[in-house]
């Protein structure tokens, strides 16, 4: 219903009837009262309608922010999966080149033991050998032939 159905309604009079003023007044006074709900109301919807898009505007930055944590969080993933995997090799090239050390030292090792044998061989044989020639110089020393060259040269000078 309108303002101006409820203020120009007309009513029949009767006898003894109500006072058609009186009425008139009270019906612009719910006119009144009606208008003002219709601005309230009017002022409400327009609130809640800045309200939603509000709301709207929040959830599209809610939804942005979420997008927004849900690719950091992904790159995160792969940072951390490629740290992960860098870390790895690093690891397995390092196991191997302590593998290779460690090999190459104990190669290293051998050679140097074969070649320390080799060299206490030598110096038991060289022992040896030097043995024998002092032995044989020795038994040189002690023949009737040293004596007999000794006498030899003093026979000479004699004559």
């Amino acid at each position: 219903m309108k303002r101006e159905d409820i203020t120009n309604k007309k009513f029949s009079t009767v006898y003894r009837g109500l006072d058609e003023q009186a009425v008139r007044q009270h019906l612009t006074e719910i006119a009144d009262a009606l208008d003002k709900k219709d601005a309230r109301i009017a002022q409400l919807e327009e609130m809640l309608n800045e309200r939603e898009e509000n709301l709207n505007s929040f959830k599209s930055v809610e939804s942005s922010i979420q997008e927004a944590i849900l690719s950091a969080s992904k790159a995160g993933d792969e940072i951390k999966q490629r740290a992960q995997n860098y870390g790895d090799s690093i690891i397995q090239k390092a196991e191997t080149e302590g593998e290779q050390i460690i090999s190459r030292a104990r190669q290293r090792e051998n050679h140097m033991m074969e070649h320390n044998e080799d060299l206490k061989r030598q110096a038991k044989i060289f022992r040896a050998r030097y043995k024998m020639l002092i032995q044989a110089q020795l038994d040189l020393l002690e023949t009737e032939d040293w004596e007999r060259l000794l006498e030899f040269d003093g026979d000479d000078s004699e004559k």
